[in-house]
């Protein structure tokens, strides 16, 4: 294999790895949010929340992981879970004493290794055009 085959390579797997990380995570932790005997229900309610909250952070995660699926939206899922897992970290800083809080750290790390990754992708979304500046 030759270098340029390799460098192709390594950039497709250090675009895909993270956001197949965080889709196997997560696809399965937000479908579990709509369950109200699961664990998430049982800690939402420690944490004093009502249950439509945990189904809506149930819904961000799946559209999370559907957005990183289809790779030209993976930025967005990307940012979700970012959002998703800050408030989460804020969670088990005000309710919790700030236990548990390392369980968002590896997520957080890919999310925003996706993002950077494919930050790209934001500007076709939201182009700058000066043009509409000039005028």
């Amino acid at each position: 294999m030759d270098k340029t085959t390799v460098v192709k390579v390594a950039k497709v797997v250090g675009m895909w790895l993270p956001a197949i990380l965080l889709i196997l995570v997560f696809a399965r932790q937000g479908w579990a949010k709509f369950d109200n005997a699961s664990g998430w229900a049982t800690a939402f309610r420690h944490w004093g929340y009502p249950d439509w909250f945990r189904v809506l952070i149930g819904i961000l995660e799946l559209a999370a992981v559907v957005l990183l699926a289809l790779g030209r939206t993976a930025a967005y899922g990307a940012i979700i879970i970012i959002v998703v897992m800050l408030g989460a970290w804020a969670t088990h800083l005000i309710f919790d004493g700030g236990r548990h809080m390392t369980s968002e750290v590896v997520p957080l790390v890919l999310a925003s290794i996706v993002l950077i990754v494919r930050r790209r992708s934001l500007r076709s979304v939201f182009p700058h055009s000066d043009a509409s500046l000039s005028s």
